[in-house]
C-alpha cells in the first residue's frame, strides 16, 4: 500500500522528475528556487529527507555539489499516467 502523497511531495518530485527528463539534475538550491509555494529552505530539505527515507529520491555527490536523484520507485509513485 502507498503511502499518501501530499500536493507538495507531488510537486517536488514533478520539478526532479521534470528537470531529470530534460537530462538536468538539481540541488535542493535549485529545487527551492523553483517551488511554487512559499516554503523555507529547512523545509525543503526536510521535505527531501522523507522523500529520500521513503525509497523515492537519492542524494549524490558530484564534485562539490549534491544533487537529487529519482529512483525507480520515485518514478512509479510520482510519474504522471500517461
Amino acid at each position: 500500500m502507498k503511502p499518501r502523497r501530499t500536493e507538495k511531495q507531488r510537486e517536488i518530485m514533478g520539478i526532479i522528475l521534470r528537470e531529470v527528463g530534460q537530462g538536468r539534475f538539481l540541488s535542493i538550491k535549485e529545487l527551492h528556487e523553483m517551488i511554487s509555494y512559499s516554503a523555507s529552505y529547512g523545509a525543503i530539505r526536510i521535505s527531501v529527507r522523507w522523500l529520500e527515507r521513503q525509497g523515492m529520491l537519492e542524494r549524490r555527490q558530484v564534485g562539490r555539489n549534491t544533487i537529487l536523484v529519482p529512483t525507480k520507485r520515485g518514478y512509479d509513485w510520482f510519474r504522471p499516467a500517461q
